[in-house]
């Protein structure tokens, strides 16, 4: 009982030192309310305001404490808590990160009292019907050591929403958002699956002033131009045959498990319709029946450079994990907060506590608390290569063995001469 003792008090630790840095210091009460929101969340496992509440343990009604966290989020957090994370999170990237963009949904097909609810394609649904829902476009870096995703914009947007101008409007507010934040001696690589294949996205990008580089993967209606003539992706690839032998690993999601794939790949130089902007074209042999098709603008001048494009795309895998993730853990879909705004702030906060399980992933191969969360989570799968499920749940387990919540973590500036006494206070 006394190394939970230990590990708790340094789970609560880890929790309220990285959620206290993002809330400006001269505002308390979006400190508090923000550290209770992650540590809820966190404790919890849970989206819902109730067991959030209950994950806080006040020495209140539990009726009070979702009245508070209610109000807070009705209100539109301050734009210091979106800045202080971006900056804290893109220390954690390589020099030239690696975002990764995509889209998920929200089905709510009982939620008539939720606002602006729109109609959405069921990802999940084997007919992809039609229901009521939400959209959510996210982008999410990789780390720089484990690779592991965190997040730099998500949005939930709705076409009946007021004022709503289209999905790619949210797509490039967020890609600006990200890029805003992006050095000059800076060349971030943006990679789309084939959903994304579309004039208006090559446009963007090409024309931004940060010169961003992309791998978009192509559909089988593009066509690129080869010398003057213009020509159907599909044919291009049927017309070469992979030369360039390579190893790929990547999450096999319908199996759950990871695969070692050998494929062959090919390259050219085009021109893409948009404006007719130079591009290469990759094409990846021995996935499926048909060449996988990605167009870049990132300069290939040998077969590394080639490998290294195929292996960015392949990591895909880890924002569709990511998405599975944050509704399987903690219950994405059963959001209940129904204005708009409420909705986007709790998203917002639970993706700050996801990129705490991410930072703290991220050090799995030479932190022991890391570890010891790992252990906590008592998981029966042994190959493990997507490490938030456990890390997540070791939290939560080590958590419950809080006897109280964080308010005394909050009183601690006034009362110093309490900082040593703290086993009792877990």
């Amino acid at each position: 009982m006394s190394h939970f003792t230990t590990e708790t008090y340094r789970a609560k630790r880890e929790v309220i030192n990285f959620s206290k840095t993002l809330a400006p210091d001269d505002n308390r009460t979006e400190q508090r309310f923000v550290s209770d929101m992650i540590y809820g969340l966190l404790r919890s496992g849970s989206v819902t305001l109730k067991d959030i509440g209950a994950a806080l343990n006040e020495d209140i009604r539990i009726i009070n404490t979702i009245d508070r966290l209610s109000q807070h989020l009705s209100k539109p957090l301050s734009k210091q808590i979106a800045m202080n994370y971006t900056k804290r999170m893109m220390s954690k990237l390589d020099h030239d990160p690696i975002f990764l963009v995509d889209d998920s949904e929200i089905i709510k097909p009982y939620g008539k009292a939720f606002e602006a609810l729109g109609r959405v394609r069921d990802g999940s649904d084997p007919k992809h019907d039609i229901k009521p829902g939400y959209m959510v476009t996210e982008i999410v870096g990789l780390t720089k050591r484990e690779k592991q995703p965190v997040s730099f914009y998500s949005q939930i947007h709705s076409s009946a929403e007021e004022g709503y101008v289209s999905a790619n409007q949210v797509l490039y507010e967020g890609l600006n958002s990200v890029l805003s934040h992006i050095r000059a001696d800076q060349r971030p690589t943006f990679i789309f699956d084939r959903g994304y294949d579309a004039n208006d996205l090559f446009q963007f990008m090409c024309n931004h002033e940060k010169k961003p580089y992309y791998i978009i993967r192509l559909t089988q209606k593009r066509k690129l131009k080869v010398g003057k003539h213009w020509i159907s992706a599909p044919d291009l690839a049927v017309a070469r045959k992979g030369k360039i032998r390579t190893e790929l690993t990547f999450w096999d999601a319908s199996h759950s498990r990871m695969i070692n794939q050998t494929v062959y790949i090919s390259h050219l130089k085009t021109r893409i319709t948009a404006g007719g902007f130079p591009v290469f074209l990759v094409l990846v042999y021995g996935l499926s029946d048909t060449p996988m098709m990605l167009a870049t603008n990132r300069p290939i001048y040998n077969k590394l450079d080639v490998q290294k494009i195929v292996w960015h795309y392949m990591s895909r895998w880890r924002i569709e994990e990511y998405f599975r993730f944050k509704k399987q853990h903690f219950d994405f879909e059963n959001i209940r907060v129904r204005s708009l705004q409420s909705l986007n702030n709790l998203n917002q906060l639970l993706g700050y506590a996801i990129a705490l399980v991410g930072i703290l992933a991220d050090k799995k191969s030479y932190s022991s608390f890391t570890g010891r969360l790992i252990v906590n989570a008592k998981a029966l799968r042994e190959n493990i290569s997507f490490f938030y499920y456990q890390i997540a749940l070791g939290l939560m387990n080590t958590l419950a063995y809080a006897r109280e919540g964080i308010d005394r973590w909050f009183k601690r500036r006034r009362e110093p001469q309490r900082q040593l006494s703290f086993l009792h206070m877990v």
